[in-house]
Protein backbone atom coordinates (compact mmCIF):
# COMPACT_ATOMS: atom_id res chain seq x y z
CA UNK A 1 0.00 0.00 0.00
CA UNK A 2 1.26 3.37 -0.71
CA UNK A 3 2.86 4.66 2.36
CA UNK A 4 1.21 8.12 2.27
CA UNK A 5 -2.02 6.41 1.96
CA UNK A 6 -1.53 4.29 4.77
CA UNK A 7 -0.37 6.93 7.18
CA UNK A 8 -3.46 8.94 6.46
CA UNK A 9 -5.77 5.66 6.83
CA UNK A 10 -4.16 5.64 10.18
CA UNK A 11 -4.10 8.66 11.48
CA UNK A 12 -7.97 8.99 10.37
CA UNK A 13 -9.13 5.78 12.33
CA UNK A 14 -7.35 6.78 15.10
CA UNK A 15 -9.04 10.20 14.78
CA UNK A 16 -11.79 8.77 15.45
CA UNK A 17 -11.36 8.27 19.01
CA UNK A 18 -8.91 10.65 19.81
CA UNK A 19 -10.30 13.95 18.09
CA UNK A 20 -8.72 16.49 20.57
CA UNK A 21 -5.38 15.00 19.53
CA UNK A 22 -6.00 16.50 15.96
CA UNK A 23 -7.73 20.04 16.11
CA UNK A 24 -5.77 23.01 14.70
CA UNK A 25 -3.68 24.89 17.44
CA UNK A 26 -5.38 23.13 20.33
CA UNK A 27 -4.77 24.10 23.79
CA UNK A 28 -2.53 21.19 25.14
CA UNK A 29 -0.30 21.99 28.29
CA UNK A 30 3.54 23.09 27.54
CA UNK A 31 4.17 22.87 31.08
CA UNK A 32 4.58 19.79 33.01
CA UNK A 33 4.41 21.74 36.20
CA UNK A 34 1.58 23.47 35.57
CA UNK A 35 0.41 20.12 33.92
CA UNK A 36 0.91 18.13 37.18
CA UNK A 37 -1.14 21.02 38.94
CA UNK A 38 -4.28 20.39 36.82
CA UNK A 39 -3.74 22.51 34.30
CA UNK A 40 -3.73 25.43 36.28
CA UNK A 41 -1.25 28.09 35.68
CA UNK A 42 -2.35 31.46 34.74
CA UNK A 43 -1.77 32.84 38.29
CA UNK A 44 1.46 30.82 39.22
CA UNK A 45 4.54 32.28 38.18
CA UNK A 46 6.46 30.41 35.61
CA UNK A 47 9.10 32.01 33.87
CA UNK A 48 9.99 29.99 31.30
CA UNK A 49 6.28 29.24 30.13
CA UNK A 50 4.76 32.54 31.01
CA UNK A 51 4.37 33.74 26.76
CA UNK A 52 1.81 30.79 27.18
CA UNK A 53 0.58 30.68 30.85
CA UNK A 54 0.26 34.48 31.35
CA UNK A 55 2.53 37.41 30.33
CA UNK A 56 2.00 39.40 32.87
CA UNK A 57 3.47 37.30 35.12
CA UNK A 58 7.12 37.76 33.20
CA UNK A 59 6.85 40.87 35.35
CA UNK A 60 7.04 38.81 38.42
CA UNK A 61 10.18 36.70 37.48
CA UNK A 62 12.11 36.23 40.22
CA UNK A 63 15.96 36.22 38.47
CA UNK A 64 17.04 37.90 35.21
CA UNK A 65 16.43 35.39 33.01
CA UNK A 66 14.96 31.49 32.41
CA UNK A 67 14.72 29.07 29.73
CA UNK A 68 12.97 26.04 29.86
CA UNK A 69 11.98 23.29 27.06
CA UNK A 70 9.64 20.33 27.26
CA UNK A 71 8.26 17.44 25.39
CA UNK A 72 5.20 15.24 25.35
CA UNK A 73 3.52 13.06 23.16
CA UNK A 74 -0.25 13.70 23.64
CA UNK A 75 -2.43 10.88 24.92
CA UNK A 76 0.67 8.64 24.57
CA UNK A 77 -0.14 8.05 20.62
CA UNK A 78 2.82 7.50 18.81
CA UNK A 79 2.09 9.64 15.70
CA UNK A 80 2.06 12.74 17.57
CA UNK A 81 4.38 14.99 19.58
CA UNK A 82 4.93 18.00 20.93
CA UNK A 83 7.77 20.00 21.55
CA UNK A 84 7.84 23.78 23.59
CA UNK A 85 11.22 25.50 23.71
CA UNK A 86 10.70 28.95 26.01
CA UNK A 87 12.91 31.79 27.10
CA UNK A 88 12.30 35.20 29.67
CA UNK A 89 14.77 37.95 30.19
CA UNK A 90 14.48 41.25 32.52
CA UNK A 91 14.71 44.23 31.09
CA UNK A 92 17.05 47.29 32.45
CA UNK A 93 15.01 49.53 35.38
CA UNK A 94 11.01 49.20 35.21
CA UNK A 95 10.72 48.23 32.06
CA UNK A 96 9.07 45.16 33.06
CA UNK A 97 10.94 41.43 30.81
CA UNK A 98 10.45 40.08 27.45
CA UNK A 99 9.76 36.35 26.40
CA UNK A 100 9.61 34.43 23.62
CA UNK A 101 8.44 30.62 23.14
CA UNK A 102 8.33 28.53 20.26
CA UNK A 103 5.68 25.68 20.35
CA UNK A 104 5.88 22.93 17.73
CA UNK A 105 3.13 19.72 17.44
CA UNK A 106 3.40 17.27 14.45
CA UNK A 107 1.72 14.33 13.38
CA UNK A 108 3.76 12.47 10.93
CA UNK A 109 3.48 8.54 9.87
CA UNK A 110 6.70 6.69 8.78
CA UNK A 111 8.70 9.91 8.92
CA UNK A 112 5.53 11.35 6.63
CA UNK A 113 5.00 14.57 8.26
CA UNK A 114 1.40 14.69 7.79
CA UNK A 115 0.58 17.95 9.34
CA UNK A 116 2.61 20.61 11.62
CA UNK A 117 1.59 23.39 13.57
CA UNK A 118 4.25 25.47 14.30
CA UNK A 119 3.51 29.13 17.12
CA UNK A 120 6.38 31.54 17.54
CA UNK A 121 5.09 34.08 20.85
CA UNK A 122 6.56 37.25 21.29
CA UNK A 123 5.85 38.81 24.83
CA UNK A 124 6.33 41.37 27.51
CA UNK A 125 4.88 41.90 30.72
CA UNK A 126 5.28 45.00 32.89
CA UNK A 127 4.16 46.34 36.58
CA UNK A 128 1.38 49.06 36.25
CA UNK A 129 1.50 49.40 40.11
CA UNK A 130 3.32 48.21 43.39
CA UNK A 131 3.80 49.30 46.81
CA UNK A 132 4.94 47.16 50.09
CA UNK A 133 2.19 44.10 49.80
CA UNK A 134 0.62 44.40 46.40
CA UNK A 135 1.04 44.88 42.91
CA UNK A 136 -0.83 44.68 39.57
CA UNK A 137 1.44 43.39 36.13
CA UNK A 138 0.16 43.55 32.99
CA UNK A 139 1.51 41.65 29.93
CA UNK A 140 0.48 41.07 25.75
CA UNK A 141 1.77 38.78 23.37
CA UNK A 142 1.90 38.36 19.54
CA UNK A 143 1.61 34.83 18.12
CA UNK A 144 2.39 33.66 14.54
CA UNK A 145 0.86 30.57 13.75
CA UNK A 146 2.12 28.39 10.71
CA UNK A 147 -0.07 25.41 9.64
CA UNK A 148 1.72 23.08 7.15
CA UNK A 149 0.02 19.92 5.46
CA UNK A 150 1.87 17.12 3.61
CA UNK A 151 1.32 16.19 0.12
CA UNK A 152 -2.08 14.03 -0.14
CA UNK A 153 -2.03 10.52 -2.35
CA UNK A 154 -3.48 12.01 -5.22
CA UNK A 155 -0.70 14.18 -5.34
CA UNK A 156 -2.54 17.81 -4.25
CA UNK A 157 -0.28 20.02 -2.55
CA UNK A 158 -2.50 21.43 0.42
CA UNK A 159 0.32 24.55 0.85
CA UNK A 160 0.55 26.16 4.09
CA UNK A 161 -1.37 29.03 6.09
CA UNK A 162 -0.28 31.81 8.24
CA UNK A 163 -2.20 33.88 10.83
CA UNK A 164 -1.01 36.29 13.96
CA UNK A 165 -3.30 36.52 17.28
CA UNK A 166 -2.81 39.01 20.05
CA UNK A 167 -2.97 37.97 23.78
CA UNK A 168 -3.54 40.03 26.63
CA UNK A 169 -3.23 39.65 30.72
CA UNK A 170 -3.23 40.68 34.24
CA UNK A 171 -1.87 39.73 37.15
CA UNK A 172 -1.99 41.00 40.75
CA UNK A 173 -0.68 40.18 43.74
CA UNK A 174 -2.33 40.92 47.47
CA UNK A 175 -0.72 41.43 50.72
CA UNK A 176 2.37 38.63 48.94
CA UNK A 177 0.40 35.58 49.59
CA UNK A 178 -2.79 36.00 46.96
CA UNK A 179 -1.80 36.10 43.00
CA UNK A 180 -5.05 36.46 40.90
CA UNK A 181 -4.36 36.06 36.84
CA UNK A 182 -6.73 37.16 33.71
CA UNK A 183 -5.59 35.72 30.55
CA UNK A 184 -7.16 36.14 27.11
CA UNK A 185 -5.89 34.57 24.18
CA UNK A 186 -5.96 35.41 20.36
CA UNK A 187 -8.25 38.36 21.36
CA UNK A 188 -8.30 39.61 17.56
CA UNK A 189 -9.99 35.71 16.64
CA UNK A 190 -7.98 34.75 14.36
CA UNK A 191 -9.02 32.68 11.16
CA UNK A 192 -5.97 30.74 8.90
CA UNK A 193 -6.15 29.19 5.86
CA UNK A 194 -8.31 29.59 2.48
CA UNK A 195 -11.05 27.75 4.83
CA UNK A 196 -11.09 30.53 7.57
CA UNK A 197 -11.17 28.13 10.26
CA UNK A 198 -11.08 29.59 13.69
CA UNK A 199 -7.94 29.55 16.15
CA UNK A 200 -9.71 28.75 19.37
CA UNK A 201 -10.16 32.05 21.86
CA UNK A 202 -9.39 31.32 25.45
CA UNK A 203 -10.26 33.21 28.58
CA UNK A 204 -8.69 32.13 31.87
CA UNK A 205 -9.76 33.53 35.26
CA UNK A 206 -7.26 32.22 38.17
CA UNK A 207 -5.95 32.20 41.62
CA UNK A 208 -2.77 31.14 43.40
CA UNK A 209 -2.50 31.22 47.48
CA UNK A 210 0.90 30.64 48.91
CA UNK A 211 0.37 30.78 52.48
CA UNK A 212 4.58 30.22 52.90
CA UNK A 213 7.23 29.51 50.71
CA UNK A 214 7.12 26.18 49.23
CA UNK A 215 3.69 25.67 49.29
CA UNK A 216 0.76 26.45 46.62
CA UNK A 217 -2.51 26.16 45.79
CA UNK A 218 -4.15 27.28 42.80
CA UNK A 219 -7.99 27.33 41.20
CA UNK A 220 -8.61 28.01 37.24
CA UNK A 221 -11.53 28.40 35.28
CA UNK A 222 -11.27 28.62 31.23
CA UNK A 223 -13.82 29.25 28.95
CA UNK A 224 -12.90 28.50 25.12
CA UNK A 225 -15.13 29.49 22.49
CA UNK A 226 -17.70 26.39 21.51
CA UNK A 227 -16.63 24.65 24.38
CA UNK A 228 -18.18 23.80 27.89
CA UNK A 229 -16.51 26.02 30.93
CA UNK A 230 -13.54 23.88 32.52
CA UNK A 231 -12.74 24.37 35.95
CA UNK A 232 -8.63 23.35 37.23
CA UNK A 233 -7.28 22.80 40.52
CA UNK A 234 -4.16 22.38 41.60
CA UNK A 235 -1.37 22.41 44.79
CA UNK A 236 2.54 22.03 44.93
CA UNK A 237 4.27 21.35 48.15
CA UNK A 238 8.08 21.09 48.87
CA UNK A 239 8.65 18.05 50.54
CA UNK A 240 12.42 18.28 51.57
CA UNK A 241 14.45 21.23 49.90
CA UNK A 242 14.51 21.18 46.08
CA UNK A 243 11.82 18.58 45.65
CA UNK A 244 8.48 19.29 44.87
CA UNK A 245 5.45 17.19 44.80
CA UNK A 246 2.45 18.07 42.42
CA UNK A 247 -1.44 16.72 42.01
CA UNK A 248 -4.54 17.83 40.71
CA UNK A 249 -7.94 17.62 38.87
CA UNK A 250 -9.82 18.75 36.41
CA UNK A 251 -12.91 18.96 34.52
CA UNK A 252 -14.45 18.87 30.61
CA UNK A 253 -12.77 16.10 30.40
CA UNK A 254 -12.54 14.70 34.06
CA UNK A 255 -8.70 14.46 34.86
CA UNK A 256 -6.42 13.73 37.15
CA UNK A 257 -2.99 14.56 37.33
CA UNK A 258 0.32 14.67 39.32
CA UNK A 259 3.96 15.24 39.14
CA UNK A 260 7.27 16.26 40.76
CA UNK A 261 10.13 18.75 40.29
CA UNK A 262 13.85 18.51 41.46
CA UNK A 263 15.80 22.09 41.66
CA UNK A 264 19.91 21.92 41.67
CA UNK A 265 22.16 24.69 41.52
CA UNK A 266 19.54 26.98 39.17
CA UNK A 267 18.23 24.24 36.87
CA UNK A 268 15.13 21.81 37.57
CA UNK A 269 13.60 18.71 35.90
CA UNK A 270 10.13 18.94 36.18
CA UNK A 271 7.48 15.82 35.13
CA UNK A 272 3.89 15.84 34.74
CA UNK A 273 1.21 13.67 34.70
CA UNK A 274 -2.56 13.51 33.29
CA UNK A 275 -4.81 10.88 33.05
CA UNK A 276 -6.40 10.62 28.98
CA UNK A 277 -10.30 11.21 30.08
CA UNK A 278 -12.89 9.06 28.32
CA UNK A 279 -11.22 6.42 26.21
CA UNK A 280 -8.06 8.25 25.57
CA UNK A 281 -4.70 7.12 26.91
CA UNK A 282 -2.80 8.87 29.92
CA UNK A 283 -0.10 11.44 29.06
CA UNK A 284 3.47 11.74 30.06
CA UNK A 285 5.19 15.10 30.00
CA UNK A 286 9.07 16.06 30.88
CA UNK A 287 10.78 19.33 30.94
CA UNK A 288 14.36 20.77 32.12
CA UNK A 289 14.07 25.11 33.00
CA UNK A 290 17.68 26.78 34.30
CA UNK A 291 17.12 30.42 35.82
CA UNK A 292 19.90 32.79 36.36
CA UNK A 293 19.59 35.27 39.00
CA UNK A 294 16.69 33.70 40.68
CA UNK A 295 15.40 29.93 41.77
CA UNK A 296 14.07 27.60 39.11
CA UNK A 297 10.97 25.79 39.26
Amino acid sequence: MNRKLAALLVVATLGLLAQPALAVFENITLSPRARAMGDAGTAVIDAPYATYLNPAGLALMPGKAAAGLSYEQPYNLDFNKLYFLGGAFALPGKAGALGLGLRQYGVDYEDVDLQKETTITLSHGITLFEDIHSSVSFGYGLNLYRLEFAETVSGFEPGDATAFGLDLALMAVVHERTRIGVFIHNVNSPKIGRDEEEIPQRIHGAVAYEPYSGVITTFELENTTGDKVQWRGGMEFEVVTGFDLRAGIMSEPSKITAGFGYKFRGYALNYGYSTGGGVLESSHQFGLTGSWGGEAK
